[in-house]
């Protein structure tokens, strides 16, 4: 039996090729939370905040692989990032990333992460959002 990986490669919005495996392989053993989200211009109420919250936190093994990619490997630590939902909903342009960790490859992965994210329509139109999440190994 023959077996191999599917890799997806694509571009981050800093120009730099990302590669993402597509194959079920064991994920990093880390554990992925949300620590914080800020909605820019309020309302910040969990009403609010809970499409956000879900949409990102439906990515976290993504995320998760991306942890592969941190240099050293038992790093802890934090991630934030600046995202700008259009008032269509769709993919957010993402700004001002933000980490103690360490892996130019880590952070290119985390932030396609983001960019790759469809939210949906937010209520009260473009939605700029501050969010920040935590890496933490088992």
């Amino acid at each position: 039996m023959v077996s191999f990986a599917v890799v997806l490669v694509g571009t981050s919005h800093l120009g730099a090729t990302l590669a993402s495996p597509t194959t079920h392989d064991a994920l990093p053993r880390v554990r992925v939370r949300n620590i914080g989200l800020h909605i820019g211009g309020g309302p910040n109420d969990a009403t609010t905040k809970a499409p956000f919250l879900r949409q990102i936190a439906a990515q976290f093994d993504a995320f998760r692989r991306c942890y592969g990619s941190v240099d050293p490997p038992s790093q802890r630590g934090t991630f934030g990032i600046d995202l700008l939902v259009p008032k269509e909903g769709g993919t957010a342009a993402t700004s001002n990333p933000r980490t103690n960790m360490k892996g130019q490859a880590f952070r290119d992965c985390v932030v396609n992460v983001f960019s790759s994210i469809a939210f949906e329509r937010p209520r009260r139109g473009a939605t700029k959002l501050s969010y920040a999440l935590s890496f933490e190994p088992e």
